[in-house]
């Protein structure tokens, strides 16, 4: 017997191992191409859609008065994934304050933080909704909707605001720890003079 195959066991190992693994194989392929090409539709996908939603709220601002309103609903019902529903009510919080209605711009703001794309948006919607709870004369519940601040960069203007309200209300002393653990959730690069100047005016605190 020779030390080698001839070409026809060679073949035949071939084929054997492909009864064997052939399948697996063809299967794998097949996943990794449409892993790539599923990729590039959703990129793609995603970037029509984000184009879709940003000729939406163009239109929108560009749109008469008359119009806006149902251009409004009709971006925070589809365009969930990105920032333009919470840009709206953003913006329809602002008319109902100027209008004196504080509690159309609370609804409105209480759904920005319900359909904001991210936190740093969400909690942006929080310290709008904070201000207009605490101009309805409810500062536990501004305090409150503070404390639910969590983004990076957000944390420290939270307890900046939570300052504002205490000392508002006489207290003193809640001002000045809210003030200081604002300054020492600043990143080392951030400056705020005006909380360093609050910090310096309520140091010698007392609620007595």
């Amino acid at each position: 017997m020779s030390e080698y195959m001839s070409d026809e066991e060679r073949l035949g190992k071939l084929r054997e191992w492909w009864m064997q693994n052939g399948t697996s194989i063809v299967i794998g392929v097949v996943v990794a191409i449409a892993g790539v090409f599923g990729w590039r539709w959703y990129q793609s996908n995603a970037e029509t859609s984000l184009a879709e939603a940003a000729d939406r709220y163009r239109a929108y601002l560009d749109a008469a008065p008359s119009d806006q309103t149902a251009m409004a609903d009709a971006i925070v019902e589809a365009d969930g994934q990105h920032a333009y529903p919470a840009l709206v009510l953003f913006r329809r919080a602002q008319a109902a304050v100027v209008a004196g209605d504080l509690a159309a711009a609370e609804t409105a703001l209480t759904q920005a933080v319900d359909v904001a794309s991210g936190a740093v948006l969400a909690d942006l919607a929080r310290l709008r909704l904070a201000r207009v709870q605490h101009a309805q004369d409810r500062p536990d519940d501004a305090i409150a909707t503070l404390a639910l601040v969590r983004a990076s960069g957000m944390v420290s203007l939270a307890k900046e605001l939570t300052g504002d309200i205490e000392l508002s209300r006489g207290a003193r002393t809640a001002a000045h720890a809210a003030y200081t653990a604002a300054l020492a959730d600043l990143h080392a690069e951030e400056q705020r003079t005006l909380l360093e100047a609050k910090i310096a005016d309520t140091a010698d605190a007392s609620d007595a």
